[in-house]
């Protein structure tokens, strides 16, 4: 019953307003429209046949020199790109600075290192060697592991001075670990795989 009380109070006001407003609606609307809608009639009921046949052989005539190519078109410009290509030194500066504030940027900087990773602990899989690869998660330290198979941490109940004045402290997810200690394992092991 208390579903349908909202509606019988709008039908009920609906009502109400109807009858109030009836006479007010056909004086003020309907028959000003009306009386446009007759005297439009009228006007185009005394015009001659032949103003309107020169309208129309006016229209036929403006359509053919237009589809004749009577003028020049102008070239239509190409927009624009919305948004500028990007080189890989941009995509990472935007990546970072993301990371920063968003949390959902700190788990796509995470994907985005361990691609990145993979990249670099595997260079065979791109020439398409045929030897059995040893997983990268044996080369990884455990908290760079951690790092790449965190979840999206969920919502932050501190404030921005409450982060900030634990940041010297462990980190509180695994999300919250320092890129330049990826950057770093990573720069190791390129110069381990390059024999430096």
């Amino acid at each position: 019953m208390r579903r349908y009380l909202p509606l019988a109070v709008v039908l009920l006001v609906t009502a109400v307003l109807v009858l109030l407003l009836d006479n007010f609606l056909r004086a003020v609307i309907v028959q000003p429209l009306l009386y446009a809608a007759w005297f439009m009639g009228l006007v185009l009921s005394s015009l001659h046949q032949s103003v309107f046949w020169s309208v129309l052989l006016f229209m036929a005539l403006v359509l053919m020199l237009r589809s004749l190519g009577g003028g020049k078109r102008k070239p239509r410009s190409r927009p624009g790109k919305r948004y500028p290509a990007q080189g890989q030194v941009r995509r990472w500066t935007l990546l970072l600075e993301r990371a920063e504030t968003q949390r959902f940027a700190r788990w796509n900087l995470a994907q985005a290192l361990r691609r990145l990773a993979q990249e670099v602990l595997q260079p065979d899989e791109r020439r398409g060697s045929n030897q059995p690869r040893r997983p990268i998660e044996d080369r990884l330290t455990p908290d760079i592991e951690t790092y790449f198979n965190a979840k999206l941490p969920p919502a932050q109940t501190l404030t921005l001075r409450q982060r900030l004045q634990t940041k010297s402290l462990q980190p509180s997810h695994p999300l919250d670990l320092d890129p330049e200690v990826v950057v770093d394992f990573l720069e190791q092991a390129t110069g381990h795989l390059a024999g430096e």
